[in-house]
């Protein structure tokens, strides 16, 4: 039988390529690197897939959300549809969320979010934001995929990501139970489960390591697998090369759930509190990748990005206090700003639902500063995008419904 051909895809900002290589080729496997802007009818010739780690387009916007809208992405679809296994490891895991190619339902919808690490002990935040380290996953029993071993027993393997918690809605996490959508949870070395932090080390629900399609072909993994050193996961790809070397007849089965239409409602401004918004003097770059990125969507738009801080206070508190601290912002390459009442110009106020990095200013700011008056901050991004067209309204929907700005599980998008 001849070697099975796997392509491995790279998007700038992708790593761990070599340790993909090498741990195909030691599987019986035979790797080819396949980037972003090759030809996509290539991909026809390759017998499965994985979508590399690493920091696709930087992260900019959000974790693997530039790279789930390239066109690479639509032809993986399709050899999805086909039966063939498409793994994303780590930034590939988060790609495939957010392109829908995972759980994947029949529109290929953005239906689960992985969101910023939240460790946590006894119900307690002790930590957030990147974290890598060793840790344990085990197989689950009833899960269908092309990536589990019967019987297969706990593996140690490396994590490194900053947003890997896998979040999504009760009428969606209802679904994905009943269907063992789960693949791999986290655990200790012999196998238990627990919501506490080092056994589940970013908070995910159920503690899920990965999740998969229902047929089982297309797996997000937030572990690297392919970073182990002494055949630790030997079981994972010794299953992927099983599954691509069967023959068993295959038929692709979408997920039987219906994503909610996007609706955008007008930001509430504080009555009382305070309001920043904060600009950059130097090139932004994570606004020029957007902006390109909606330009390959089809719309002509100009996008500027600011940081946006909404401060609850006791009457009285002088907020100049808060911003001489410098822990809002670096005044030495940022500034407060305004927006500017301009035809054709829309503002959007994304902010994660479960705020961490607001909740940790604020604490930082009442234990080093004693602002004891100081009851909250809220942190969020304004998108402003000025669009060149005769058909604005129909431009924003096709940009709002790109998830360009937010993830609607994990995040809220207002009309600012």
């Amino acid at each position: 039988m001849s070697k099975k051909k796997i392509a491995y895809i790279q998007f700038p900002g992708s790593n761990t390529e070599n340790e993909t290589k090498n741990i195909l080729q030691k599987h019986g496997m035979l790797p080819f690197g396949h980037f972003w802007n090759d030809t996509s009818e290539l991909l026809n010739d390759f017998d499965g897939f994985i979508i590399l780690g690493g920091f696709s387009f930087e992260d900019r916007s959000r974790s693997g959300i530039i790279a789930s809208l390239e066109p690479v992405v639509n032809e993986l679809k399709k050899q999805a549809l086909l039966g063939k296994p498409v793994l994303g490891i780590c930034n590939g895991a988060q790609i495939l969320v957010e392109s829908g190619l995972v759980p994947g339902n029949k529109e290929f919808d953005t239906l689960v979010s992985l969101t910023d690490n939240k460790r946590m002990v006894g119900g307690r935040i002790i930590g957030t934001g990147y974290f890598n380290k060793w840790c344990y996953i085990k197989p689950c029993e009833n899960a269908k995929s092309a990536f589990i071993k019967k019987d297969g027993k706990p593996m140690r393997v490396p994590i490194a990501h900053a947003e890997g918690r896998f979040l999504f809605n009760d009428e969606l996490e209802a679904k994905i139970l009943k269907n063992n959508l789960i693949t791999y949870k986290y655990c200790d070395s012999k196998g238990n489960l627990s919501d506490d932090f080092p056994t589940n080390p970013n908070g995910s629900l159920h503690s899920a390591a990965a999740l998969s399609n229902p047929t089982g072909n297309v797996m997000a993994i937030m572990p690297h697998p392919e970073r182990t050193l002494k055949n630790e996961a030997d079981d994972f790809f010794e299953s992927m090369k099983n599954y691509v070397e069967s023959d068993s007849p295959f038929s692709y089965k979408a997920l039987n759930f219906k994503s909610k239409k996007i609706n955008i409602q007008k930001f509430k401004k504080p009555s009382k509190g305070s309001e920043l918004l904060i600009s950059t003097i130097i090139a932004d770059n994570e606004a020029a990748s957007v902006e390109k990125c909606i330009h390959s969507l089809g719309v002509e738009a100009k996008v500027k990005k600011y940081v946006h801080f909404e401060i609850d206070t006791n009457e009285g508190f002088d907020i100049d206090k808060v911003v001489s601290t410098d822990v809002l912002f670096n005044p030495s390459k940022e500034y407060i700003a305004k927006t500017k009442e301009e035809l054709g110009v829309y503002w959007f106020l994304v902010r994660n639902k479960d705020d961490i990095v607001g909740q940790s200013l604020a604490q930082t700011l009442r234990d080093r500063f004693d602002f004891s008056d100081l009851k909250s901050i809220k942190r969020g991004v304004v998108w402003e995008v000025k669009i060149n067209s005769h058909s604005t309204k129909k431009d924003v929907d096709l940009i709002l419904n790109s998830h360009i700005f937010s993830n609607p599980i994990s995040q809220e998008c207002h009309e600012y």
